[in-house]
């Protein structure tokens, strides 16, 4: 069972703190207790899961109060996961990332909450349904640590070409090239990155709240488009809604009718 961390809980007072708004204190404080309490009752599911349910709901509460970090957004994720709610866990670490895309924490808790979906192993949903993370330099690297990186190229580039003027070195000249090529290929790979990540979050995004057929048209008599049912968690991109229906696209190109209330919004 995980703790939330002291520098979390920090960093979280500090934007508390600094935001002014009223007795948001309280309601940390109070999501501090039920966590707690939940942990200390961690033997016991159902005395856990209700205490988590409240720490979750109070984390909810300074999210939309404009609260907004990448520790309350991690520490929003573990409650509701723990809560017994992985779909708002899953939208938890969503939200986190529109606020920090970068943020290595939150990339490596979305990867396990996604393993904790239950997709089939094989056949046309496990082909259809899980999404395929995006694999480029902002994964790796954060924007301080690209700057950084740029910074010591280009040092490396513009001292190297003044040692080679001077004597006329061609070692010199080559380490002015090298610091060129990897400053060009960083940039490459931002391009890369930039382009990619357009693609992936062009249209919102949903995590489906339960297990719900995709369907061929926006009533329940329309047959299912893809069998088994989504499970809960899964990840969808909304592409139009109509009379209490919204239409989605899966990761891999598949698009139908799912039931407004069955979908949680996330990423905003």
């Amino acid at each position: 069972m995980k703790r939330l961390a002291p520098v979390a809980l920090l960093a979280v007072l500090l934007t508390v703190a600094a935001a002014g708004a009223t007795a948001p204190e309280d309601t940390l404080a109070a999501a501090e207790r039920a966590f707690a309490e939940g942990v200390e009752s961690r033997a016991d599911a159902e005395t856990a899961r209700p205490a988590f349910a409240r720490a979750a709901a109070a984390y909810d509460d300074l999210w939309a109060r404009g609260h907004r970090n990448p520790e309350l957004a991690l520490n929003r994720s573990r409650a509701h996961r723990l809560a017994g709610s992985l779909p708002r866990a899953v939208a938890a670490l969503h939200d986190g990332l529109a606020v920090a895309r970068f943020s290595r924490p939150l990339q490596v808790e979305l990867e396990d909450a996604r393993a904790g979906v239950l997709y089939p192993l094989e056949g046309e949903l496990a082909a259809q349904g899980k999404p395929v993370p995006v694999r480029t330099v902002s994964t790796r690297l954060s924007a301080l640590d690209t700057w950084l990186l740029s910074g010591l190229m280009w040092l490396v580039a513009c001292g190297s070409a003044a040692r080679f003027v001077a004597t006329r070195r061609a070692a010199w000249l080559a380490w002015a090239t090298v610091g060129l090529c990897g400053l060009g290929a960083l940039a490459a790979l931002w391009v890369q990155d930039a382009r990619a990540r357009g693609g992936a979050e062009s249209l919102p995004l949903l995590v489906v709240a339960e297990d719900v057929h995709l369907r061929k048209g926006n009533a329940a008599e329309y047959p299912p488009r893809i069998e088994p049912a989504l499970p809960r968690g899964a990840e969808v991109r909304e592409l139009s809604r109509r009379g209490g229906w919204v239409q989605v696209q899966l990761p891999g190109g598949t698009a139908g009718w799912l039931p407004e209330p069955a979908v949680l919004p996330c990423g905003r």
